[in-house]
């Protein structure tokens, strides 16, 4: 995962007894961090929306910190009051911007969108242009939320040091294709789009993986609005791929892409296809379903 600095949490210095002053010895001095002033949640500047975030996050090199709530949240403030006094949380927070968005404002439905995020409170991480680093949705209490933080983060910053110093045109077509399919895995589809085509055009690509890259690139193009892109990568696998599994899944691609982009006549047209060409299919039922709602929702002539 990419390295953020982390400063070390100090230990807290005992804080001197109502009657101290009456003892012998006077107590010592409390240490720097016990009376530090507290002028916002984490000691941090929290950014007034999700662009000035990513923006100020990338001038900075730093990640970006969402805290996402709700209208209707009924543990965000015990979340708040959990973490925002400890000094854990400001360590947290060092190299990150932190924003915080409701889930049902625009911003909210947009990050909503990407990461399937449908519950709150839940705080998401990632880098400026959107790469998945920690997501936890829900709060259960501090421990299994700084746990479960720490461990993606680190995971994250060996991650990020191996993907951001590669030369994508010289990688062999194994390892574009399975850092490729970590990028998407992180909602990074730019990123898993320049590997997944590399895996496919490497030389001494085999067949079978040549196929699911195109497949895996297929997926990344949808996912940026690249439909023509996208349909012309699927449709390469079903011109070429002696893999039958391969083909149904190229098939059944095509027919989703048509749904994105509003064409249900011609999404029925291609399931019903896909039911006559492959009567023996693993996904036979659900193209049935699927041919079942869309011929109902059809206009009645």
């Amino acid at each position: 995962m990419h390295r953020a600095p982390w400063i070390p949490i100090l230990a807290l210095a005992l804080v001197a007894a109502a009657g101290a002053a009456q003892q012998a010895t006077p107590a010592p001095p409390a240490h720097p961090e016990a009376n530090h002033a507290v002028t916002s949640p984490g000691n941090a500047e929290w950014a007034p929306d999700v662009a000035f975030a990513k923006k100020r996050a990338a001038a900075q090199h730093k990640l970006v910190y969402y805290e996402i709530g709700g209208e209707t949240c009924k543990d965000c403030r015990r979340m708040q009051g959990l973490l925002y006094p400890a000094f854990d949380f400001e360590a947290l927070l060092v190299g990150m911007v932190p924003v915080q968005v409701k889930l049902e404002s625009d911003e909210g439905k947009v990050l909503g969108e990407r990461y399937a995020i449908t519950e709150t409170p839940a705080v998401l991480i990632t880098n400026p242009q959107g790469r998945l680093v920690f997501l936890m949705q829900g709060f259960k209490d501090a421990g299994d939320f700084y746990r479960h933080a720490h461990k993606d983060i680190d995971a994250y910053r060996k991650f990020a040091l191996q993907v951001d110093a590669q030369n994508v045109k010289t990688l062999s077509a194994e390892e574009a294709y399975s850092t490729g399919r970590a990028l998407y895995a992180r909602f990074d589809y730019d990123g898993a789009a320049q590997r997944l085509q590399r895996a496919a055009d490497a030389p001494g690509v085999k067949p079978e993986m040549r196929e699911s890259a195109l497949l895996g690139l297929a997926a990344a193009e949808r996912q940026l609005g690249h439909m023509n892109a996208a349909r012309g990568s699927a449709q390469k696998v079903v011109a070429t791929t002696k893999n039958p599994d391969q083909k149904e899944r190229a098939e059944l691609f095509l027919a989703e892409l048509d749904l994105a982009e509003g064409k249900p006549g011609d999404a029925l047209a291609a399931y019903r296809k896909f039911a006559k060409d492959h009567p023996k299919s693993p996904y036979l039922e659900k193209v049935r379903g699927f041919i079942a709602k869309l011929e109902a929702a059809a206009p009645k002539s």
